[in-house]
């Protein structure tokens, strides 16, 4: 009945390897973004499904435009979005259950693993909304085109975790609208540490690559300690109902993933599903190619901030660029052992309290 291409871009093959969305009576439902510009919906259900499509991520169903009724084969394929720059897809059964689905990884031509973090089920039987938060990395390349399709998502506050040095490397030049509230914290890379951690590892000797990963996950903690006014302003922001809002680091997987591994925990998504989106990020960006220097003068390397990775050995290199479950697992153990659970560092370190948390939930699951 529909063709369905299996050439995709970055953005879709992410979509193939992330949690998909499901509800009781819809599994595996995910959406792809074909190499020839098409929206691919795929999905696994026991009967036929009505697909509904929107340019709004809250549209309630029977405000949706019906694209296609009774569809049986697990699969329909968007051509034609007309004045939609962003769709959200609903499948709904004859009877039960209905899930939303979107495009996980924003296909933007710059910017560094920019991501929604709706359509994850939650264990009370919810699912996080789509188009209210987003993570990323550094956001300094992003085109006109970029910031078309960005102004389309309404994003209200930016939470940038990067560095005074980072931010000066690669500056956020923020043109979409509505104009922003760019929050940003101005502390060195010297203060933070890591840097100068990560610098004495490499001055060992019998250095290996199992070793610079064992001392990668233990950074993890150092993060969460660093970073913990950062991630409570963030929930602030979340409380008042300062959304849509996104929140990045540099490249958008260890202080932004463990931010959003933060907040996922908070609205009640399993465990295993929070790793899984941790993980997704070295599907997404070759991390090696972006840290490799090989585009930068001896000078941009000896100011940017990870100039000193380029000289590193590939292999040496690696675990460094990695979103290894074991480093985020690392950060839960930490707070399970100095803090008592995730949920207790929310509420005590981070400052959220049962009626704030509460309106957290509210604004960001359905």
């Amino acid at each position: 009945m529909r063709v369905f291409l299996f050439a995709v871009v970055i953005a879709g093959l992410a979509a193939t390897i992330a949690p998909t969305a499901e509800s009781a009576d819809i599994a595996h439902a995910e959406v792809v973004k074909r190499a020839d510009g098409a929206y691919a919906v795929t999905w696994t259900a026991q009967g036929p499904v009505d697909v509904l499509l929107s340019g709004d991520p809250n549209a309630k169903p029977a405000k949706m435009t019906l694209v296609s009724d009774n569809d049986a084969d697990g699969q329909y394929v968007a051509t034609d979005l007309g004045k939609i720059t962003r769709p959200y897809f609903y499948l709904r059964p004859e009877n039960g259950e209905g899930v939303r689905v979107a495009l996980r990884v924003l296909p933007l031509e710059g910017g560094r693993n920019f991501r929604d973090l709706g359509g994850y089920p939650t264990k009370d039987g919810r699912h996080v909304k789509w188009g209210r938060v987003f993570r990323s990395g550094m956001m300094a390349n992003l085109t006109d085109a970029d910031y078309k399709y960005l102004s389309a998502l309404g994003i209200r506050v930016v939470c940038d975790f990067r560095s005074i040095e980072e931010r000066a490397t690669e500056p956020t030049k923020w043109r979409a609208k509505p104009k922003i509230e760019y929050m940003a914290w101005d502390y060195s890379d010297a203060s933070a540490g890591t840097e100068d951690q990560l610098r004495q590892m490499f001055a060992q000797p019998d250095l290996t690559p199992a070793k610079i990963a064992a001392v990668m996950a233990e950074v993890y903690p150092g993060i969460i300690e660093q970073h913990k006014d950062k991630y409570r302003e963030m929930f602030d922001q979340l409380a008042d109902g300062d959304i849509p809002l996104a929140f990045n680091c540099a490249a958008g997987k260890d202080r932004a993933g463990t931010a959003a591994a933060l907040l996922l925990t908070a609205l009640g998504v399993p465990h295993d599903i929070v790793v899984k989106d941790y993980a997704l990020s070295e599907k997404v960006v070759d991390y090696d190619a972006a840290f490799a220097g090989d585009n930068m003068s001896e000078e941009e390397m000896a100011k940017n901030p990870y100039g000193f990775l380029a000289k590193l050995p590939k292999e040496l290199r690696a675990p460094l660029m990695r979103s290894d479950p074991a480093y985020i697992e690392r950060t839960f153990s930490y707070l399970d052992e100095q803090y008592g659970g995730v949920d207790r560092f929310i509420r005590v370190e981070l400052d959220v309290d049962d009626m704030e948390l509460a309106r957290i939930r509210a604004a960001l699951l359905e």
